[in-house]
């Protein structure tokens, strides 16, 4: 299962990569550069450790939150976020809201893979003028309220003023 939320979380961190500027090479070493910015996320550490950077995996049930500074103006990632998703996810509910004071773009919905359906939540907030922050959080259906708490407390410290 964990590798399947490595491949779920890669497809969304692959949407927005592709979106940066007019030349590939420049895109791609744009987004690695982001890619290290730490976003100092508020992660319960007896429930998820650290994978990466903004990376965070429990062991059983699968459960994994992830941070980035992705290369894209809201705007872009505003029309974006839904097109490239992977076939077989299914969007329960989308748009944008007020979350922290602050306006965000957001998607819910789940994957079906063959070790069973992952819920997915993304959080997409502007930077700065060419740059969003994203906070995505994918859990197993069914996972006990503690993780999914830790997830949405990992989100309302990444999407603040």
């Amino acid at each position: 299962m964990k590798k399947t939320l490595i491949a779920l979380c890669m497809l969304f961190v692959a949407t927005f990569t592709v979106q940066a500027q007019e030349d590939q090479a420049e895109k791609q070493a744009l987004a690695m550069e982001l890619m290290k910015i730490d976003l100092k996320m508020d992660i319960d550490t007896d429930l998820l450790q650290k994978m990466s950077t903004n990376m965070y995996f429990s062991e059983n049930p699968q459960v994994m939150v992830m941070g980035m500074v992705v290369p894209s103006t809201y705007e872009n990632a505003k029309n974006e976020l839904e097109k490239n998703l992977p076939p077989d996810f299914k969007v329960s509910d989308k748009g944008e809201k007020m979350m922290n004071g602050v306006k965000v773009i957001f998607l819910e919905g789940t994957s079906e893979t063959p070790q069973g359906t992952i819920d997915c939540v993304v959080y997409c907030m502007k930077r700065d003028p060419e740059t969003c922050t994203m906070f995505m959080g994918m859990s197993g259906t069914g996972t006990a309220q503690k993780y999914l708490d830790a997830i949405e407390k990992a989100a309302n410290s990444v999407i603040k003023k």
